[in-house]
C-alpha cells in the first residue's frame, strides 16, 4: 500500500530544531525549496497496491532520495546513511535528524521499479515541468540540438581467452544452479574435472595460470583449443544432451539458455576453426571432443568482428569511437537540448558501435512527447549530416540542418566537387571536358559514373586517377538534398544557425561533471537511467539557477541611508524605508491633538 507524505511538517524536523539556514544557491537550498511540489505520491501509485500491505515509505520522499544520491554520487549505504545524519538532506526531506528514511533493500526495490517500469521518465518530466512553471522553456515550438558523448562501461574487458573462459564460467554455474548443486559437485558427477580451472568463481586470468609459451603460435592454438572443447562440452550438456531439462523449472531453463547463447556467440565472434571435413563449427554434431580431433584446427580471427562483445559481466558493451584516436568500450548517450533554454528535452543511450545519427528522428519525437511541444527544426554536427539521415528527416517533414561530412580528398588529385554532375540528365563532366552517362545503381540507390578509356589519353589523368580503368564518381542518391545543405551552410545564416547547437556541447559537459562519462550499473537499461537521472538534476539547477539570476536583474526601490545611530535599518530594512510615511502621520496626529 502506498504511503503518503503528510503536508504539514514535523515538529522535530531539522527546521524547527535546529536554527539551520542553507547557503542560498546551492543544489540541497533550491531542492528543498520545491520539493513540495516537485513529485507527488500518486505519481508513482502503478507501483504499489492500492489495499495490500502496511502502508509504505512514501515514493515522493524515496524520489527525493535517489536525485540527492545521484547528485552526490554516494552508494545506496551512504545515501541512507545520510537521510539520517546529514542536515542537508534532512531538511530536503523535510525530516527529524538521526532516523533514516527507509533501509537500504527499500530503496533497492525503488529503483528497481523505476527501472522496470520506466518510471524514471515521471522524475525527467517533473523537471521538464519545473522548467516550463519558471518560464525558461516557453514558446510555441522547439529547436533543438542533438549531439552523443561516449560511457565507458562497467563491465570488464577481457581477451578473448578470458572472455571464453567467462562465458564457460556463467554456463557452468547455471547448469548447476539448474539442479540444485554445487558447481564443484556437479562437475564431479558429470565427469568435468578438466573444466575446474574455467570454473572458478574469482579466477582473475585463465591465460596468468596457464603454462604456455605465448610466443609460440602453435602452443597459442592448442590452449585456444582446449579451451573451444570445454566450451562445445558444455553446450552440449545444455542442450540436453547427457543432463535432460525435466527438472529445470521457467527461470532455470531460461538462465541456461541465455548463458548458453552468450558462450555461442562468444566462440563465433572471435574463433575461427578449419576443418578437414568442412563440418560447422560448434555444431552438435560435431561432438564434445571436436576440437581435441587433430584434423581441426582452431585459432583466434583476425580484425574485430562487427558487434563483438569484449565482456561477459556486460554483454551489451560494445566497441566504439567518438574520433580516428579516441576509442572507447561501452554506450553513448545521446541528448536532444532545445536551444532557447539549454533544458535537455530528451535522452537515450545507443550501443558505443552505433552512428551518432541512429534513432535521430526518435529523440526528435520523444522530445515533442516529453514537452507536448512540436520541434520546428533539429540541429545537428557533420555525423547528422549524411544523406540517410537527411532523407529520413525529409520523409517526416522535418526540418534538419547539419553540416555536410566533408569531402574526402585523394592525395593530389581532383575532389569529387571538381567534377560537373546534371542530375536532371544523369551526366558527369570532368574538369577536362569530357561527358559520360556510363553508370550503374549501386546498393544504397545511388550511381556510379565511369570514364573508362577517355582517361587513357586525358592529359589531367595523373592529376585525376591512378585507377587502370580510369575514374570512377559516386552521387549519392540524396546528391542534391546534399548539394542544398552544402550551399546553405556557406551563407551567413547557415553558419549562424550552426554555431547555435554549441549549446549541447555545454549541456553534454555538464553531464559529464554529474558522471556520465562512466557507467554506474551494468547494462544499457540501467545506464538509461543514469543518464536520465543525470538530466533531470543538470535541468533542475538549469532552471532554478536561471531563475535566481532572473530575480537579481529586478529593479530595487532605493532605500534611504542611514543616518548615525540608526540601527534599526540593518534588521528591517523594508520598515526602515517608510520612514517619511511614518514621520507625515506623526505630525497628522500632534496637529490633530
Amino acid at each position: 500500500m502506498i504511503g503518503k507524505r503528510h503536508p504539514q511538517s514535523e515538529l522535530f524536523d531539522v527546521g524547527n530544531v535546529y536554527p539551520l539556514a542553507l547557503k542560498p544557491g546551492t543544489f540541497h537550498a533550491q531542492l528543498a525549496h520545491a520539493a513540495g511540489r516537485l513529485f507527488r505520491d500518486d505519481d508513482f501509485a502503478a507501483l504499489y497496491s492500492e489495499r495490500l500491505g502496511r502502508p509504505s515509505v512514501p515514493p515522493s520522499l524515496l524520489a527525493l532520495t535517489v536525485l540527492l544520491q545521484h547528485e552526490a554520487g554516494v552508494s545506496d549505504e551512504e545515501a541512507v546513511s545520510r537521510t539520517a545524519y546529514d542536515l542537508r538532506w534532512a531538511a530536503v526531506l523535510g525530516r527529524q535528524a538521526g532516523e533514516p528514511l527507509c533501509a537500504k533493500s527499500t530503496l533497492q526495490l525503488f529503483r528497481a521499479h523505476l527501472v522496470l517500469h520506466d518510471q524514471v521518465r515521471n522524475l525527467f518530466q517533473a523537471s521538464l515541468l519545473e522548467a516550463r512553471r519558471a518560464g525558461l522553456l516557453r514558446g510555441q515550438a522547439l529547436r533543438v540540438a542533438l549531439d552523443t558523448k561516449p560511457i565507458q562501461g562497467r563491465g570488464a574487458v577481457l581477451d578473448t581467452y578470458n572472455l571464453l573462459a567467462g562465458g564457460i564460467r556463467q554456463l557452468a554455474a547455471a547448469l548447476a544452479r539448474s539442479e540444485g548443486k554445487k558447481l564443484a559437485d556437479w562437475l564431479c558427477e558429470h565427469s568435468l574435472q578438466s573444466l575446474e580451472p574455467y570454473a572458478q568463481p574469482r579466477a582473475t586470468s585463465i591465460k596468468g595460470s596457464a603454462e604456455v609459451d605465448w610466443s609460440d603460435p602453435a602452443a597459442r592454438n592448442g590452449f585456444l583449443a582446449e579451451i573451444v572443447s570445454a566450451a562445445q562440452q558444455l553446450l552440449t550438456l545444455a542442450s540436453g544432451g547427457q543432463s535432460g531439462r525435466s527438472g529445470r523449472s521457467g527461470p532455470q531453463i531460461q538462465s541456461v539458455q541465455q548463458a548458453a547463447q552468450l558462450l555461442g556467440a562468444l566462440l563465433l565472434q572471435d574463433v575461427e576453426t578449419a576443418t578437414g571435413s568442412g563440418g560447422p563449427f560448434g555444431g552438435a554434431e560435431a561432438g564434445p571432443q571436436a576440437c581435441a580431433d587433430a584434423s581441426i584446427q582452431v585459432s583466434i580471427k583476425a580484425g574485430t568482428t562487427p558487434g563483438r562483445m569484449p565482456s561477459v559481466t556486460d554483454p551489451e558493451q560494445r566497441h566504439g569511437h567518438k574520433s580516428e584516436s579516441r576509442l572507447f568500450t561501452g554506450f553513448k548517450a545521446s541528448v536532444a537540448v532545445d536551444t532557447h533554454s539549454q533544458v535537455i528535452v530528451a535522452a537515450d543511450v545507443l550501443p558505443a558501435d552505433a552512428g551518432d545519427a541512429t534513432g535521430a528522428l526518435s529523440l526528435v519525437e520523444e522530445a515533442e512527447t516529453n514537452t507536448a511541444l512540436p520541434v520546428e527544426q533539429t540541429l545537428g554536427d557533420c555525423a547528422y549530416g549524411g544523406g540517410p539521415t537527411r532523407q529520413e528527416f525529409t520523409e517526416a517533414g522535418r526540418d534538419l540542418i547539419a553540416r555536410v561530412p566533408a569531402e574526402w580528398h585523394r592525395d593530389g588529385l581532383y575532389p569529387k566537387s571538381a567534377f560537373v554532375i546534371d542530375l536532371d540528365h544523369n551526366t558527369v563532366t570532368c574538369p577536362a571536358g569530357h561527358t559520360t552517362r556510363a553508370s550503374c545503381r549501386t546498393s544504397d540507390g545511388g550511381r556510379k559514373f565511369f570514364f573508362g578509356g577517355v582517361c587513357a589519353s586525358c592529359p589531367l589523368r595523373m592529376a585525376c586517377t591512378q585507377a587502370k580503368r580510369g575514374r570512377t564518381v559516386q552521387v549519392h542518391a540524396q546528391e542534391a538534398q546534399l548539394r542544398a545543405a552544402r550551399a546553405f551552410q556557406r551563407t551567413p545564416e547557415g553558419r549562424r544557425a550552426l554555431r547555435e547547437r554549441v549549446v549541447v556541447e555545454h549541456r553534454l559537459a555538464r553531464l559529464g561533471q554529474l558522471g556520465i562519462g562512466q557507467a554506474r550499473y551494468l547494462g544499457r537499461v540501467k545506464t538509461r537511467f543514469q543518464l536520465l537521472m543525470a538530466a533531470t538534476i543538470a535541468n533542475l539547477r538549469r532552471t532554478w539557477n536561471w531563475q535566481r539570476d532572473q530575480a537579481v536583474r529586478l529593479p530595487l526601490l532605493p532605500i534611504p541611508r542611514a543616518q548615525s545611530g540608526d540601527s534599526l535599518r540593518p534588521v528591517f530594512p523594508d520598515l526602515w524605508a517608510l520612514r517619511p510615511i511614518f514621520s507625515v502621520f506623526k505630525s497628522v496626529l500632534l496637529a490633530a491633538n
